[in-house]
């Protein structure tokens, strides 16, 4: 069985071996090819599925949201079709954020639940912003914050037509997540599993106060690193998706 390709998805899915598929979503400003090495080094009953807004990458031509509402109604409306095998989700800093809401837009719809989400290097969504906003920043002021995050390459940085293009589209999504507004409702019935680097900024404290939004389990593990930590532990970081996946559904990993 195949499903049809959708701009929100990087690659076709098919079905095939697949027993699982993993959503992945992207950071402020990134793209769904962040995640395009990770299908060769993970377990191939698991079919990673990068999440692409539009905006970014080969939707550069599109205009990029600004609220974070219509991130997730958007995403919910292209995921809805996608759920013909159990999944799983795992979302990087604004792409915590987008996950957490994006699925109870889809728990509002009925549909169905994944096996756990996986949130990393973001702060739970019901703590109130810690720092103040980035998206309303000067051009040389957002630049700086990039370097500092360490998440946009040098070479990028110091493009000023890549620049040019990037920026809006980076200040768009920071406008999403910093006028985000938590509304209580009840917590999720599958397991929330986090994931942070020891040297970035959010506390782990916050990293584990993800642990409210589930009733079904909640576990959290940190690596070394800023908050891009991931780039630097992909293999440990992915083999940790395996088992906890694996974990979760009993026989779905071989």
């Amino acid at each position: 069985m195949s499903c049809e390709p959708s701009p929100w998805f990087l690659g076709g899915a098919t079905r095939g071996a697949r027993r699982l598929r993993l959503f992945c979503l992207p950071f402020a400003g990134g793209n769904a090819s962040a995640y395009a090495p990770w299908q060769a080094a993970i377990d191939p009953a698991i079919e990673v599925v990068p999440v692409q807004l539009p905006g970014h990458g080969g939707r550069i031509r599109e205009a990029p949201f600004q609220t974070m509402d219509e991130m997730a109604e958007g995403l919910a409306d292209a995921m809805v079709r996608r759920l013909d095998l159990p999944y799983a989700v795992f979302g990087h800093s604004m792409g915590a954020l987008l996950a957490f809401e994006t699925l109870r837009r889809l728990r509002a719809r009925g549909a169905s639940m994944p096996a756990v989400l996986f949130v990393s290097a973001r702060r739970a969504p019901h703590l109130p912003p810690s720092r103040p906003p980035l998206h309303v920043l000067s051009d040389a002021e957002l630049v700086g914050e990039l370097r500092a995050l360490n998440g946009t390459p040098d070479v990028v940085l110091g493009d000023r037509e890549l620049l040019d293009l990037l920026l809006p589209v980076i200040r768009a999504d920071l406008k999403a997540v910093e006028t985000y507004r938590f509304r209580e409702a009840q917590a999720f019935d599958f397991p929330i599993h986090a994931f942070g680097g020891t040297g970035d900024s959010i506390a782990e404290e916050d990293l584990r106060a993800w642990s409210r939004q589930s009733t079904a389990g909640f576990s959290l593990t940190l690596y070394g690193g800023d908050h891009f930590y991931l780039n630097d532990h992909r293999i440990p970081l992915l083999r940790s998706l395996e088992s906890s996946c694996g974990l979760t559904q009993g026989e779905l990993l071989p």
